[in-house]
């Protein structure tokens, strides 16, 4: 596939975004970082052909920019708080989009409307209390304790909590309320389960093939609500349950929202041999699935979205004829994540990138950061692609990189939040 001379803009600047600009560059195209920050803030900047200052938001303004440039497209990117802004401009400059605002709403930017359209299509979810900010009695008194509360419009595990009481839930509703955009806030069932999957879909000329499903491991002591993950877990023992009961009605779902040429996921938890489903997302996937897929299966959904958001069209690969989330090899998505403090020194990570079975690695943060206790995926440092023969050579390959790296703190201690063992990196890959 060769896309030179096309021009491409990514609205995003983070270390996932510079992944991608690396390959499209590798394709021959054009690479445009657009963004209101400076380098330091939006690092995928130093890497892109092109740097934009500008507001995104200022869609008139864009749309200028992008003609007078010659622009073919705009890559979609991993930040559902871009894709209103990615919808409007792609629709008002002509340029290939992978979804309608509508599909986004549903499947990004609107928890609340994504569980209700499961509900329409039968795709199992856990049940939602119509609370809003009146916190009215007559539902109060139908709550059944615990349950989750988070905002709508976060992603990333951002803000959500464990109420088990209504004086928990009413306070937290009022906080989360107050620092919300949407004031939207979900309350819903909450799953007793650390079986959490995540699943991924490429979808091309209205064709929906599973491409890759994966288990979040969570790091030790870190309790069973919404921690931030320490191993994506490749591939889901899960994968024949899930076709056998719920993929039927998730792909009724998907063709009955019209999907054309994307990538889409869906999230949810297992108990009991059932799948309860309470997030999605309509755009990439922070743990980049393709890097395992490319290898395993010769199929690359990120060439397949460049090229679609170039010219309009994925010809590159066929998802359905080749995809196999069943991978043949175990592979994790390895989270290098960080106690609170400040980064103060970092070794080790020129090593182990170095290392055969590391596939691909992404930096989000460096030296002079402040790391704050959160339940987000703002405390890792590093995400590395990592993948061997056998569960047995993994955990040796992910104990060794644990211990390669070194990252202190402003007190000379250690900030990785769990060093792991051979024998814990293999329970975790057993228990995927």
């Amino acid at each position: 596939m060769d896309l030179t001379g096309k021009k491409l803009i990514f609205l995003g600047g983070s270390g996932l975004d510079a992944c991608a600009i690396r390959r499209a560059k590798e394709l021959g195209v054009t690479t445009i970082v657009a963004n209101r920050f400076d380098e330091d803030r939006s690092p995928a900047k130093r890497i892109a052909d092109e740097a934009w200052k500008v507001d995104f938001s200022d869609i008139d303004g864009m749309v200028e920019k992008i003609r007078e440039n010659h622009v073919d497209g705009i890559f979609i990117g991993w930040t559902d708080s871009h894709l209103p802004h990615y919808v409007k401009i792609c629709e008002k400059a002509g340029l290939p989009c992978c979804g309608t605002e509508e599909q986004f709403d549903i499947l990004s930017n609107n928890k609340g409307r994504f569980k209700q359209k499961c509900r329409e299509y039968g795709v199992p979810t856990p049940y939602e209390y119509p609370l809003d900010i009146s916190l009215a009695r007559e539902v109060l008194d139908t709550v059944r304790y615990p349950v989750l509360v988070k905002p709508a419009d976060e992603s990333g595990s951002r803000g959500i909590r464990r109420c088990d009481t209504e004086e928990e839930l009413v306070s937290y509703y009022k906080e989360l309320y107050e620092h919300s955009a949407s004031k939207k806030i979900v309350v819903e069932q909450y799953i007793d389960s650390d079986k959490e999957i995540y699943i991924h879909y490429t979808v091309q000329d209205g064709r929906c093939s599973l491409s890759a499903a994966f288990m979040k491991q969570k790091p030790a002591g870190e309790g069973k609500v919404a921690s931030s993950a320490i191993l994506h877990v490749f591939p889901s023992s899960y994968i024949d349950l899930y076709r056998r009961t719920a993929e039927p009605a998730v792909i009724r779902m998907f063709e009955g929202l019209g999907l054309k040429n994307c990538l889409v996921n869906i999230q949810g938890f297992i108990r009991d041999g059932q799948f309860y489903f309470y997030e999605s997302g309509l755009r990439m996937g922070g743990e980049q699935f393709y890097v395992f897929a490319d290898v395993l299966n010769g199929v690359n959904a990120l060439d397949m979205m460049i090229e679609y958001s170039v010219t309009g069209r994925m010809t590159c690969g066929d998802a359905a004829a080749h995809d196999d989330p069943k991978f043949r090899k175990p592979c994790v998505n390895y989270y290098i994540t960080l106690k609170s403090g400040v980064i103060t020194s970092v070794s080790g990570i020129e090593e182990v990138e170095k290392m055969p079975q590391v596939l691909q690695s992404a930096v989000f943060k460096k030296p002079g950061m402040e790391i704050s206790r959160t339940n987000s995926l703002d405390r890792v440092i590093f995400r590395l692609h990592v993948m061997d023969d056998t569960q047995e050579a993994l955990a040796r390959t992910l104990e060794k990189i644990s211990h390669t790296l070194c990252i202190l703190d402003q007190d000379g201690n250690e900030m990785q939040v769990e060093r792991l063992s051979f024998d814990r990196a293999l329970e975790m890959l057993r228990n995927s």
